[in-house]
Protein backbone atom coordinates (compact mmCIF):
# COMPACT_ATOMS: atom_id res chain seq x y z
CA UNK A 1 0.00 0.00 0.00
CA UNK A 2 1.29 3.71 -1.13
CA UNK A 3 1.61 6.10 1.95
CA UNK A 4 1.51 9.65 0.67
CA UNK A 5 3.98 11.90 1.44
CA UNK A 6 1.39 14.31 3.04
CA UNK A 7 0.11 10.86 5.66
CA UNK A 8 3.79 10.20 6.26
CA UNK A 9 4.36 13.94 7.92
CA UNK A 10 1.11 13.70 9.41
CA UNK A 11 2.21 11.00 11.35
CA UNK A 12 5.61 12.25 11.80
CA UNK A 13 3.53 15.27 13.17
CA UNK A 14 1.46 13.97 15.82
CA UNK A 15 4.68 12.34 17.30
CA UNK A 16 5.71 15.84 17.87
CA UNK A 17 2.37 17.00 19.82
CA UNK A 18 2.55 13.84 22.00
CA UNK A 19 6.21 14.91 22.77
CA UNK A 20 7.78 11.69 21.56
CA UNK A 21 10.29 12.77 19.28
CA UNK A 22 13.83 13.57 20.79
CA UNK A 23 15.31 16.79 20.96
CA UNK A 24 17.76 16.37 17.93
CA UNK A 25 16.65 16.90 14.77
CA UNK A 26 15.42 14.62 12.65
CA UNK A 27 15.99 14.09 8.80
CA UNK A 28 12.84 14.52 6.91
CA UNK A 29 11.75 14.43 3.47
CA UNK A 30 10.46 17.71 2.90
CA UNK A 31 6.80 17.34 0.59
CA UNK A 32 6.60 20.81 -1.35
CA UNK A 33 2.89 19.79 -2.09
CA UNK A 34 1.80 22.23 1.12
CA UNK A 35 3.81 25.16 -0.05
CA UNK A 36 4.00 27.50 3.21
CA UNK A 37 1.63 25.65 5.16
CA UNK A 38 3.89 22.64 5.62
CA UNK A 39 4.64 21.51 9.11
CA UNK A 40 7.74 22.27 10.25
CA UNK A 41 10.97 19.94 10.61
CA UNK A 42 14.25 20.69 11.37
CA UNK A 43 16.81 20.40 8.42
CA UNK A 44 20.13 19.78 9.83
CA UNK A 45 21.41 18.56 13.09
CA UNK A 46 25.81 18.22 12.71
CA UNK A 47 27.29 21.49 12.77
CA UNK A 48 31.04 22.60 11.72
CA UNK A 49 33.04 23.82 14.87
CA UNK A 50 33.91 27.30 14.91
CA UNK A 51 37.62 28.42 14.05
CA UNK A 52 40.10 27.29 16.65
CA UNK A 53 40.38 30.60 19.39
CA UNK A 54 36.68 31.28 18.91
CA UNK A 55 33.92 31.18 21.15
CA UNK A 56 29.91 31.40 21.33
CA UNK A 57 28.97 34.96 22.46
CA UNK A 58 25.90 35.76 20.20
CA UNK A 59 22.53 34.51 17.93
CA UNK A 60 20.05 36.18 16.15
CA UNK A 61 16.86 34.38 15.15
CA UNK A 62 13.88 34.96 13.58
CA UNK A 63 11.09 32.50 12.80
CA UNK A 64 8.03 32.45 11.40
CA UNK A 65 5.16 31.30 14.05
CA UNK A 66 4.39 27.55 14.31
CA UNK A 67 1.77 25.40 12.61
CA UNK A 68 -2.20 27.52 12.89
CA UNK A 69 -5.51 26.07 11.48
CA UNK A 70 -7.34 28.04 9.53
CA UNK A 71 -7.19 31.96 9.39
CA UNK A 72 -10.81 32.16 9.05
CA UNK A 73 -13.83 31.00 8.39
CA UNK A 74 -13.99 30.49 4.13
CA UNK A 75 -12.54 27.77 2.69
CA UNK A 76 -14.00 25.44 4.66
CA UNK A 77 -17.55 27.68 4.98
CA UNK A 78 -17.32 27.52 0.34
CA UNK A 79 -16.19 23.85 0.43
CA UNK A 80 -19.06 22.81 2.50
CA UNK A 81 -21.89 25.10 0.23
CA UNK A 82 -20.46 23.39 -2.85
CA UNK A 83 -20.63 19.95 -1.40
CA UNK A 84 -24.27 20.63 -0.03
CA UNK A 85 -25.55 22.11 -3.65
CA UNK A 86 -23.94 18.54 -4.59
CA UNK A 87 -26.16 17.08 -2.41
CA UNK A 88 -29.24 18.91 -3.26
CA UNK A 89 -28.61 17.77 -6.54
CA UNK A 90 -27.90 14.02 -5.85
CA UNK A 91 -24.30 14.30 -7.60
CA UNK A 92 -21.84 13.53 -4.73
CA UNK A 93 -20.00 10.01 -5.44
CA UNK A 94 -19.59 7.78 -2.78
CA UNK A 95 -15.68 8.94 -2.74
CA UNK A 96 -16.79 12.21 -1.59
CA UNK A 97 -19.62 11.49 1.22
CA UNK A 98 -17.84 11.99 4.15
CA UNK A 99 -16.38 15.37 2.50
CA UNK A 100 -18.74 17.55 4.28
CA UNK A 101 -18.40 15.66 7.54
CA UNK A 102 -14.52 16.15 7.34
CA UNK A 103 -15.15 19.82 6.56
CA UNK A 104 -17.57 20.16 9.51
CA UNK A 105 -15.05 18.85 11.85
CA UNK A 106 -12.25 21.07 10.30
CA UNK A 107 -14.66 24.14 11.20
CA UNK A 108 -15.00 22.68 14.74
CA UNK A 109 -11.40 22.37 15.36
CA UNK A 110 -10.51 25.80 14.32
CA UNK A 111 -13.23 27.38 16.53
CA UNK A 112 -11.74 25.86 19.61
CA UNK A 113 -8.22 26.36 19.05
CA UNK A 114 -6.76 28.56 21.83
CA UNK A 115 -4.31 27.78 24.52
CA UNK A 116 -6.05 29.31 27.74
CA UNK A 117 -2.90 27.44 30.04
CA UNK A 118 -0.70 29.22 28.40
CA UNK A 119 -1.89 32.64 27.56
CA UNK A 120 -2.96 32.80 31.60
CA UNK A 121 1.00 32.63 31.53
CA UNK A 122 1.79 34.88 29.06
CA UNK A 123 -0.74 37.87 30.81
CA UNK A 124 1.23 40.97 31.47
CA UNK A 125 4.06 39.32 29.42
CA UNK A 126 3.60 40.01 25.73
CA UNK A 127 3.09 43.10 24.24
CA UNK A 128 0.25 42.36 21.63
CA UNK A 129 -0.63 45.20 18.72
CA UNK A 130 -2.52 42.65 16.73
CA UNK A 131 -5.51 41.87 19.15
CA UNK A 132 -5.82 39.82 22.46
CA UNK A 133 -5.32 36.42 22.77
CA UNK A 134 -9.37 34.69 22.50
CA UNK A 135 -9.93 31.29 20.77
CA UNK A 136 -10.73 30.65 17.63
CA UNK A 137 -9.61 30.64 13.92
CA UNK A 138 -5.70 31.84 13.49
CA UNK A 139 -4.14 30.42 16.41
CA UNK A 140 -1.59 27.79 17.01
CA UNK A 141 -2.22 24.48 16.97
CA UNK A 142 -0.73 22.10 19.46
CA UNK A 143 1.77 21.55 17.18
CA UNK A 144 2.50 24.52 16.14
CA UNK A 145 3.60 24.92 19.50
CA UNK A 146 5.81 22.24 19.72
CA UNK A 147 7.34 23.05 17.20
CA UNK A 148 8.58 26.24 18.47
CA UNK A 149 9.38 24.35 22.39
CA UNK A 150 11.48 22.00 20.23
CA UNK A 151 13.22 24.21 18.51
CA UNK A 152 14.20 26.35 21.86
CA UNK A 153 15.56 22.97 23.26
CA UNK A 154 17.67 22.49 20.22
CA UNK A 155 19.00 25.70 20.73
CA UNK A 156 20.24 25.27 24.10
CA UNK A 157 22.54 22.30 23.34
CA UNK A 158 24.00 23.49 19.79
CA UNK A 159 24.64 27.20 21.58
CA UNK A 160 24.94 26.37 25.57
CA UNK A 161 27.41 28.60 26.42
CA UNK A 162 24.99 31.69 25.41
CA UNK A 163 22.56 29.32 28.35
CA UNK A 164 25.25 28.58 31.33
CA UNK A 165 23.53 31.02 33.76
CA UNK A 166 26.20 33.71 34.25
CA UNK A 167 25.66 36.89 35.30
CA UNK A 168 27.21 38.67 31.92
CA UNK A 169 24.66 36.79 29.08
CA UNK A 170 20.85 38.27 28.72
CA UNK A 171 18.14 36.99 25.87
CA UNK A 172 16.09 39.40 24.42
CA UNK A 173 12.26 37.68 23.03
CA UNK A 174 10.55 40.11 20.38
CA UNK A 175 7.40 39.85 18.19
CA UNK A 176 5.78 41.38 15.44
CA UNK A 177 2.81 41.74 17.85
CA UNK A 178 0.31 39.46 16.77
CA UNK A 179 -1.14 36.85 18.93
CA UNK A 180 0.49 34.18 17.13
CA UNK A 181 4.14 35.05 16.84
CA UNK A 182 4.17 36.54 20.83
CA UNK A 183 2.65 33.03 21.50
CA UNK A 184 4.96 30.93 19.55
CA UNK A 185 8.38 33.26 21.21
CA UNK A 186 6.98 32.06 24.61
CA UNK A 187 6.50 27.95 23.88
CA UNK A 188 10.32 28.97 22.15
CA UNK A 189 11.27 30.44 25.49
CA UNK A 190 9.91 27.78 27.37
CA UNK A 191 12.02 24.96 25.73
CA UNK A 192 15.00 26.85 25.47
CA UNK A 193 14.45 26.62 29.88
CA UNK A 194 13.12 23.50 29.88
CA UNK A 195 16.75 22.48 28.25
CA UNK A 196 19.13 25.26 30.24
CA UNK A 197 17.07 25.98 33.53
CA UNK A 198 20.38 27.85 35.03
CA UNK A 199 19.46 30.96 32.61
CA UNK A 200 16.26 31.32 33.62
CA UNK A 201 17.45 34.61 35.09
CA UNK A 202 19.11 35.87 31.99
CA UNK A 203 15.97 35.44 29.68
CA UNK A 204 13.39 37.76 29.25
CA UNK A 205 10.42 37.06 31.13
CA UNK A 206 8.42 39.61 28.74
CA UNK A 207 7.85 39.57 24.59
CA UNK A 208 8.22 42.95 23.27
CA UNK A 209 6.77 43.76 20.19
CA UNK A 210 8.42 45.80 17.00
CA UNK A 211 6.63 46.11 13.88
CA UNK A 212 9.20 47.93 12.24
CA UNK A 213 10.96 45.00 12.04
CA UNK A 214 8.84 41.89 12.21
CA UNK A 215 5.90 43.21 10.43
CA UNK A 216 7.41 45.61 7.75
CA UNK A 217 5.43 44.86 5.19
CA UNK A 218 2.22 46.08 7.33
CA UNK A 219 4.55 49.34 8.37
CA UNK A 220 3.58 52.76 6.72
CA UNK A 221 6.77 54.22 8.26
CA UNK A 222 8.89 51.61 6.46
CA UNK A 223 10.92 53.52 3.86
CA UNK A 224 9.64 51.20 0.78
CA UNK A 225 5.86 50.78 2.19
CA UNK A 226 4.46 53.03 -0.87
CA UNK A 227 6.59 51.50 -3.79
CA UNK A 228 6.23 47.88 -2.63
CA UNK A 229 2.54 48.52 -1.95
CA UNK A 230 2.10 50.28 -5.50
CA UNK A 231 4.47 47.04 -6.87
CA UNK A 232 1.55 44.23 -5.16
CA UNK A 233 -1.59 46.25 -7.34
CA UNK A 234 0.35 46.81 -10.30
CA UNK A 235 0.10 44.99 -13.83
CA UNK A 236 3.08 43.08 -13.68
CA UNK A 237 2.22 41.10 -10.62
CA UNK A 238 -1.24 40.86 -11.65
CA UNK A 239 -0.64 39.95 -15.30
CA UNK A 240 1.94 37.20 -14.15
CA UNK A 241 -0.13 35.66 -11.35
CA UNK A 242 -2.84 35.30 -13.87
CA UNK A 243 -0.65 33.81 -16.59
CA UNK A 244 -0.06 31.37 -14.16
CA UNK A 245 -3.10 30.45 -12.73
CA UNK A 246 -4.52 30.42 -16.40
CA UNK A 247 -2.37 27.59 -17.77
CA UNK A 248 -4.70 24.35 -19.00
CA UNK A 249 -3.15 22.57 -15.97
CA UNK A 250 -5.19 24.38 -13.86
CA UNK A 251 -8.66 23.20 -15.33
CA UNK A 252 -7.38 20.06 -15.95
CA UNK A 253 -6.09 19.32 -12.19
CA UNK A 254 -9.25 20.62 -10.77
CA UNK A 255 -11.29 18.66 -12.78
CA UNK A 256 -9.48 15.38 -11.90
CA UNK A 257 -9.97 16.61 -8.62
CA UNK A 258 -13.60 17.81 -8.51
CA UNK A 259 -14.76 14.45 -10.26
CA UNK A 260 -13.53 11.63 -8.28
CA UNK A 261 -16.11 13.71 -5.40
CA UNK A 262 -18.52 15.45 -8.05
CA UNK A 263 -20.44 13.79 -10.97
CA UNK A 264 -18.88 14.95 -14.78
CA UNK A 265 -22.26 16.96 -15.17
CA UNK A 266 -22.26 18.81 -12.07
CA UNK A 267 -18.59 19.53 -12.37
CA UNK A 268 -19.66 21.03 -16.03
CA UNK A 269 -22.24 22.76 -14.82
CA UNK A 270 -19.64 24.70 -11.87
CA UNK A 271 -17.00 25.28 -14.84
CA UNK A 272 -19.82 26.88 -16.78
CA UNK A 273 -20.42 29.50 -14.05
CA UNK A 274 -23.56 28.53 -13.38
CA UNK A 275 -23.78 29.02 -9.57
CA UNK A 276 -22.18 31.44 -7.52
CA UNK A 277 -21.02 30.89 -3.91
CA UNK A 278 -20.34 33.33 -1.40
CA UNK A 279 -19.64 34.07 1.74
CA UNK A 280 -20.25 37.18 3.88
CA UNK A 281 -16.51 38.43 3.72
CA UNK A 282 -16.76 38.35 0.30
CA UNK A 283 -14.91 35.16 -0.65
CA UNK A 284 -16.94 33.20 -3.71
CA UNK A 285 -16.50 30.32 -6.25
CA UNK A 286 -17.19 31.02 -9.57
CA UNK A 287 -15.99 28.02 -11.44
CA UNK A 288 -14.02 24.44 -10.67
CA UNK A 289 -10.71 25.73 -10.07
CA UNK A 290 -12.24 28.43 -7.62
CA UNK A 291 -13.90 25.19 -5.89
CA UNK A 292 -10.50 22.73 -6.10
CA UNK A 293 -8.04 25.80 -4.46
CA UNK A 294 -10.39 25.98 -1.50
CA UNK A 295 -10.22 22.18 -0.90
CA UNK A 296 -6.89 22.00 -1.41
CA UNK A 297 -6.00 25.15 1.41
CA UNK A 298 -8.09 22.53 3.61
CA UNK A 299 -5.77 19.76 2.56
CA UNK A 300 -3.01 21.68 3.40
CA UNK A 301 -3.73 22.79 6.56
CA UNK A 302 -5.21 19.45 7.73
CA UNK A 303 -1.74 17.98 8.91
CA UNK A 304 -1.60 20.77 11.82
CA UNK A 305 -4.79 19.77 13.13
CA UNK A 306 -4.22 16.54 13.37
CA UNK A 307 -6.55 15.75 9.82
CA UNK A 308 -5.79 14.05 6.27
CA UNK A 309 -7.37 15.62 3.50
CA UNK A 310 -4.97 13.59 0.98
CA UNK A 311 -7.58 11.17 -0.35
CA UNK A 312 -8.75 13.72 -2.37
CA UNK A 313 -5.77 14.94 -4.11
CA UNK A 314 -2.91 12.79 -6.02
CA UNK A 315 0.43 13.63 -5.70
CA UNK A 316 0.61 15.72 -9.19
CA UNK A 317 -2.48 17.41 -8.53
CA UNK A 318 -1.35 18.72 -4.86
CA UNK A 319 2.23 20.02 -6.49
CA UNK A 320 0.35 22.17 -9.06
CA UNK A 321 -1.45 23.56 -6.69
CA UNK A 322 1.55 24.32 -4.27
CA UNK A 323 3.43 25.53 -7.72
CA UNK A 324 0.69 28.42 -8.45
CA UNK A 325 0.82 29.58 -4.49
CA UNK A 326 4.52 29.67 -4.66
CA UNK A 327 4.53 31.28 -7.80
CA UNK A 328 2.01 34.12 -6.41
CA UNK A 329 4.08 34.11 -3.05
CA UNK A 330 7.27 34.57 -4.44
CA UNK A 331 7.12 37.56 -7.07
CA UNK A 332 4.57 39.56 -3.91
CA UNK A 333 7.37 38.81 -1.32
CA UNK A 334 10.32 36.95 -2.54
CA UNK A 335 13.14 36.90 -4.81
CA UNK A 336 10.75 38.16 -7.12
CA UNK A 337 11.81 39.39 -11.11
CA UNK A 338 14.29 39.88 -12.54
CA UNK A 339 16.64 43.35 -12.33
CA UNK A 340 14.24 44.23 -9.20
CA UNK A 341 14.13 44.24 -5.46
CA UNK A 342 11.07 46.06 -4.56
CA UNK A 343 9.82 42.39 -3.52
CA UNK A 344 11.70 42.28 -0.60
CA UNK A 345 13.47 45.36 0.31
CA UNK A 346 11.40 46.63 2.60
CA UNK A 347 12.87 43.69 5.21
CA UNK A 348 16.13 45.91 5.22
CA UNK A 349 15.15 46.75 8.63
CA UNK A 350 15.29 43.46 10.00
CA UNK A 351 18.62 42.91 8.67
CA UNK A 352 20.10 46.36 9.99
CA UNK A 353 18.19 44.90 13.29
CA UNK A 354 20.60 41.67 13.22
CA UNK A 355 23.87 43.89 12.90
CA UNK A 356 22.74 46.29 15.57
CA UNK A 357 21.84 43.92 17.99
CA UNK A 358 24.43 42.02 17.10
CA UNK A 359 26.93 45.21 17.98
CA UNK A 360 25.16 46.39 21.17
CA UNK A 361 24.92 43.11 22.82
CA UNK A 362 28.34 41.79 22.17
CA UNK A 363 29.65 44.83 23.61
CA UNK A 364 27.18 45.39 26.54
CA UNK A 365 27.18 41.41 27.16
CA UNK A 366 30.42 40.00 25.98
CA UNK A 367 29.80 36.70 28.33
CA UNK A 368 26.96 35.78 25.86
CA UNK A 369 23.47 37.23 24.20
CA UNK A 370 20.87 36.20 21.83
CA UNK A 371 18.05 37.99 20.36
CA UNK A 372 14.81 35.57 19.44
CA UNK A 373 12.41 36.99 17.32
CA UNK A 374 8.86 35.68 16.47
CA UNK A 375 7.01 36.78 12.82
CA UNK A 376 5.54 35.70 10.06
CA UNK A 377 6.20 34.53 6.48
CA UNK A 378 5.90 38.34 4.88
CA UNK A 379 8.85 38.43 7.27
CA UNK A 380 11.26 35.56 6.27
CA UNK A 381 10.75 34.86 3.06
CA UNK A 382 11.23 38.30 1.53
CA UNK A 383 14.42 38.67 4.94
CA UNK A 384 15.66 35.17 2.94
CA UNK A 385 15.70 36.98 -0.57
CA UNK A 386 17.76 40.02 0.76
CA UNK A 387 20.32 37.86 2.43
CA UNK A 388 20.70 35.45 -0.20
CA UNK A 389 19.74 32.24 1.26
CA UNK A 390 20.28 29.12 -0.60
CA UNK A 391 16.87 28.69 -2.08
CA UNK A 392 16.16 32.31 -2.60
CA UNK A 393 18.79 33.40 -4.83
CA UNK A 394 17.31 33.13 -8.64
CA UNK A 395 15.16 35.57 -9.96
CA UNK A 396 12.53 34.95 -12.65
CA UNK A 397 10.76 36.98 -15.93
CA UNK A 398 7.13 36.98 -16.79
CA UNK A 399 7.50 34.13 -19.07
CA UNK A 400 8.74 31.92 -16.19
CA UNK A 401 5.21 30.10 -16.47
CA UNK A 402 6.56 26.81 -15.25
CA UNK A 403 7.15 28.14 -12.25
CA UNK A 404 9.06 24.91 -10.46
CA UNK A 405 11.04 24.63 -13.41
CA UNK A 406 12.78 28.27 -13.39
CA UNK A 407 13.62 28.38 -9.98
CA UNK A 408 14.41 26.10 -6.75
CA UNK A 409 12.07 27.85 -4.53
CA UNK A 410 9.59 26.21 -2.55
CA UNK A 411 7.38 27.86 -0.49
CA UNK A 412 7.73 24.61 1.82
CA UNK A 413 11.30 25.27 2.37
CA UNK A 414 11.55 28.89 2.47
CA UNK A 415 8.24 29.73 4.19
CA UNK A 416 7.14 26.94 5.95
CA UNK A 417 5.60 26.84 9.60
CA UNK A 418 8.35 28.17 11.79
CA UNK A 419 10.46 28.43 8.93
CA UNK A 420 13.34 30.20 10.76
CA UNK A 421 17.54 31.96 9.77
CA UNK A 422 19.85 32.51 12.65
CA UNK A 423 23.18 33.49 12.77
CA UNK A 424 25.72 32.36 15.41
CA UNK A 425 28.04 34.14 16.19
CA UNK A 426 31.68 33.48 17.36
CA UNK A 427 34.59 35.48 18.69
CA UNK A 428 38.16 35.03 19.62
CA UNK A 429 40.11 36.59 22.06
CA UNK A 430 41.33 39.64 19.47
CA UNK A 431 37.12 40.59 19.21
CA UNK A 432 37.05 39.51 16.04
CA UNK A 433 33.42 37.81 15.35
CA UNK A 434 32.50 34.85 12.45
CA UNK A 435 29.28 33.98 11.98
CA UNK A 436 27.57 30.98 10.84
CA UNK A 437 23.94 30.99 9.25
CA UNK A 438 21.91 28.22 9.86
CA UNK A 439 18.26 28.43 7.31
CA UNK A 440 15.84 25.60 9.06
CA UNK A 441 18.67 24.49 11.75
CA UNK A 442 20.59 23.85 8.75
CA UNK A 443 24.24 25.18 7.97
CA UNK A 444 24.07 27.14 4.79
CA UNK A 445 26.34 29.50 2.89
CA UNK A 446 25.58 33.54 2.56
CA UNK A 447 24.99 34.30 -1.19
CA UNK A 448 25.72 37.00 -3.12
CA UNK A 449 29.52 38.21 -3.19
CA UNK A 450 29.70 37.28 1.01
CA UNK A 451 33.33 36.14 0.93
CA UNK A 452 33.78 33.15 4.08
CA UNK A 453 36.60 33.11 5.76
CA UNK A 454 38.31 30.50 3.95
CA UNK A 455 37.37 27.95 0.98
CA UNK A 456 34.95 25.89 1.85
CA UNK A 457 33.87 27.06 5.15
CA UNK A 458 30.48 28.20 6.43
CA UNK A 459 32.01 31.18 8.88
CA UNK A 460 31.85 34.75 7.34
CA UNK A 461 33.14 37.78 9.25
CA UNK A 462 30.56 40.15 10.46
CA UNK A 463 32.55 43.30 8.83
CA UNK A 464 32.51 41.05 5.58
CA UNK A 465 28.91 40.21 5.97
CA UNK A 466 28.25 44.39 6.61
CA UNK A 467 30.03 45.04 3.51
CA UNK A 468 28.15 42.26 1.06
CA UNK A 469 24.49 42.46 2.34
CA UNK A 470 24.70 46.27 3.15
CA UNK A 471 27.14 47.77 0.95
CA UNK A 472 29.13 49.03 4.12
CA UNK A 473 32.68 50.43 3.38
CA UNK A 474 35.05 48.00 5.24
CA UNK A 475 38.61 47.66 4.81
CA UNK A 476 39.72 44.94 1.79
CA UNK A 477 41.00 42.16 3.92
CA UNK A 478 37.95 42.35 6.18
CA UNK A 479 36.42 38.81 5.65
CA UNK A 480 40.03 37.51 6.40
CA UNK A 481 40.27 36.78 10.32
CA UNK A 482 43.87 36.67 11.81
CA UNK A 483 46.04 33.56 11.12
CA UNK A 484 48.66 32.18 13.87
CA UNK A 485 51.41 34.99 12.10
CA UNK A 486 49.42 37.48 12.35
CA UNK A 487 48.02 37.21 15.79
CA UNK A 488 50.88 35.49 17.50
CA UNK A 489 47.87 32.53 18.76
CA UNK A 490 47.41 29.23 17.53
CA UNK A 491 43.90 30.13 15.89
CA UNK A 492 44.31 29.37 12.14
CA UNK A 493 41.75 30.46 9.55
CA UNK A 494 40.17 27.40 8.84
CA UNK A 495 37.42 25.61 10.52
CA UNK A 496 37.68 22.66 12.96
CA UNK A 497 35.38 19.91 12.78
CA UNK A 498 33.61 18.09 15.61
CA UNK A 499 33.99 14.15 15.38
CA UNK A 500 30.04 14.38 14.75
CA UNK A 501 29.94 17.25 12.41
CA UNK A 502 30.03 16.88 8.82
CA UNK A 503 28.67 18.79 5.62
CA UNK A 504 25.47 17.89 4.95
CA UNK A 505 23.49 17.88 1.67
CA UNK A 506 20.94 21.09 1.60
CA UNK A 507 17.35 19.94 -0.09
CA UNK A 508 17.00 23.68 0.03
CA UNK A 509 20.03 23.83 -2.10
CA UNK A 510 18.77 21.75 -4.77
CA UNK A 511 21.94 19.63 -5.30
CA UNK A 512 24.53 22.06 -3.21
CA UNK A 513 25.93 21.44 -0.54
CA UNK A 514 25.81 23.24 2.81
CA UNK A 515 29.13 22.98 3.86
CA UNK A 516 30.92 24.54 0.75
CA UNK A 517 30.17 28.13 -1.12
CA UNK A 518 28.15 26.73 -4.09
CA UNK A 519 25.21 29.42 -4.54
CA UNK A 520 22.93 27.01 -6.11
CA UNK A 521 21.25 27.88 -9.74
CA UNK A 522 22.18 31.69 -9.74
CA UNK A 523 25.90 30.58 -10.17
CA UNK A 524 27.39 33.49 -7.79
CA UNK A 525 30.87 33.25 -7.21
CA UNK A 526 32.15 31.90 -4.46
CA UNK A 527 35.52 33.08 -2.56
CA UNK A 528 38.50 31.02 -2.62
CA UNK A 529 41.75 32.02 -0.67
CA UNK A 530 44.48 32.01 -2.61
CA UNK A 531 48.55 33.09 -1.46
CA UNK A 532 46.55 34.83 1.34
CA UNK A 533 44.33 37.06 -0.96
CA UNK A 534 40.85 36.26 -1.89
CA UNK A 535 39.50 35.41 -5.27
CA UNK A 536 36.21 35.55 -6.37
CA UNK A 537 34.61 32.28 -7.25
CA UNK A 538 -5.05 36.27 -0.04
CA UNK A 539 -4.61 39.47 -2.22
CA UNK A 540 -4.65 37.64 -5.64
CA UNK A 541 -6.82 35.14 -7.36
CA UNK A 542 -10.44 34.30 -5.37
CA UNK A 543 -10.04 31.49 -2.79
CA UNK A 544 -5.79 31.65 -2.55
CA UNK A 545 -4.60 32.23 0.68
CA UNK A 546 -2.76 34.83 1.77
CA UNK A 547 0.59 33.50 2.98
CA UNK A 548 -1.01 33.43 6.31
CA UNK A 549 1.61 35.25 8.58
Amino acid sequence: MRVSPIRKLLVGSLGMVLGLSAVPAQAVDVDDSMSTKTPYAAEGSHYTAPPQGFHAVNTQIVARHGSRGLSGFKYDALTMKVWQKAHELGTVKPAGKSLHQQTEAMHEANETLGDEATWAQMAGRAQLTGGDFKRGYGNLTPLGAREHEQMGERLAHRMPELFDGGSGTTVDLVSSGEPRAAESGWHFRSGLLKEAPQAAGNVSETIRSDTATLYFHKDKNNADYKAYKKYLSGDRVKNYVDSVWNQPKSKKYARSVLTRIYSEDFVDRLAAGEWTFEIPSGKKIDNEVDAAVQLYNLYIVAPALGMDFSQYFTPEEANWFAMLLDAEDYVQKGPGFTGSDISYRNSRPLLDDFFASIDRQSAEHPDGSATLRFAHAETLIPFEALIKAPGSQTQITTSDLDFWKATDWRGASQGRMAANVQWDVFANDQGQQVVRMLLNEREVPFGGTCRAIGDGSVFYTVPELKRCLTGASVPADSWQVATPQQSGTSSPWSDASTPNSHATTSPGLRGGTAGSNALGSRGAESSVVSGGAASSADAGRPGLPATGG
